[in-house]
Parts: structure tokens; sequence; C-alpha cells
């Protein structure tokens, strides 16, 4: 049943991982944060749960939160703050689905760029073999130097700690099928360029970080 909700709103399509720009009131966030002490799940009662729709959306503080978390980010730099700060109104205020809106999917994305971006920033920091997502990815080499399998072990990182769980066969596609997309749009010097294998990935892991999966429990 739950699976039948999701598939209603499954994905943003992945060309809004051009990030949009919105003019929000935006709550400042310091940081000293605790957005574990806001009791939101338990306090709230949702319309969702009323129409028997077993999803809730994650509030604004929760989305951060989760956010750095599965993406092992243990302290949110400037830049994700600043993120957050500019996308607050379009997040969610609370937890009902009906909070889902285009607004808030593409402000999501926005705000996943920026953890993306923290992420695979320390990862290139680590030795391959202690890199929880990005292991066998060469970030010294193009995009045009890239396997689809080394494409398929990131997904299947990023799936099961965004997720809870494996990529479907259709979502591998999808996202593969991004990659293709991505590296044409590119001229042919770019492809070369180290630089395009960190975009990338920085674009795959926005779209599967703000994917519903990512921003529902």
């Amino acid at each position: 049943m739950k699976n039948f909700f999701k598939s209603l709103l499954k994905w943003i399509p992945l060309s809004a991982l051009l990030f949009v720009g919105f003019n929000n009131c935006a709550q400042p966030v310091t940081e000293d944060y605790d957005f574990a002490s806001t009791g939101r799940i338990e306090a709230e009662e949702m319309d969702s749960e009323k129409l028997g729709i077993p999803i809730a959306l994650l509030s604004a503080e929760q989305t951060l939160q989760s956010m750095l978390n599965v993406t092992n980010v243990a302290t949110a730099p400037a830049s994700v703050l600043t993120e957050y700060n500019t996308r607050y109104g379009a997040l969610a205020a609370g937890n009902d689905l009906s909070m889902a809106n285009a607004p808030l999917m593409l402000s999501s994305t926005s705000l996943a760029g920026e953890v993306c971006n923290s992420m695979i920033t320390n990862e290139r920091a680590m030795a391959a073999a202690d890199r929880a997502f990005f292991g066998s990815v060469n970030f010294n080499a193009g995009i045009s130097t890239m396997s689809d399998d080394v494409v398929k072990a990131s997904i299947r990182g990023m799936a099961r700690s965004f997720w809870g769980r494996n990529e479907t066969q259709d979502e591998q596609v999808l996202l593969l099928s991004y990659k293709l997309e991505f590296t044409d749009a590119l001229a042919a010097n770019a492809r070369t360029q180290a630089a395009s294998s960190a975009n990338f990935m920085t674009a795959l892991c926005s779209a599967m970080l703000s994917s519903l999966d990512a921003i529902t429990y």
C-alpha cells in the first residue's frame, strides 16, 4: 500500500536538477540547532493519516538532519546552512504529505545538492577503500572513463543509505540513462576533465537524496 502511494509521486524529473531559485522567507538556523527535540511526528495529527495514506513527509528540520545523517556529513558546513535558510520557506512546515509540491521538491533538490557536494568533498579526501559511496570512482579522471558498473556501485551504496533498500531495476535504468544524458550534454573535451566526474556524482546524489523515498517515512 505504501509503495502504491509513493508510485503516484515517485521521482522529480532529473531535469529539475537545474536548481531553481525561490524568494522565500528563511528561518535562521545556528550551529546549536536541535532537530530531534521538535516532537512534531508525535504531536501533529496529519490529514494524510485521516485519509489512510501510510506516508508522512519530513519537516524542513527533519529533512536537513536526515540528509546529513545518511550522507555521513557530521557537521553542516556554512554552505549547507545558507542553502537551508534560503530554501526553508518552501520546505515542509510539518509532516503532512499534502505539503509536497513542486517548490518543495525543487528546494529539497537544491538543499540535497549542497549536502552531496559536502559528502563528495569528504569522500574525495579519503582512500578509496574507506569511502562509503564512491569507492570505485576515479575523481581524477573524466566521466568518459566512468563505466556503468562504477555508477551502479555508487547507486547501490546511496540507495541503501538514503532509502534503506536496494534500488529497483527501473530506478537503476533511469539513473544510468541520466549518466548518458549528462555525458551527451557535455562538450567532447569536458568529458575528459576530472570535474565532470564530481559534477555528475553530485547530480546523481542530489536526485536520489531528494527523491520521495528519501524525504518521507
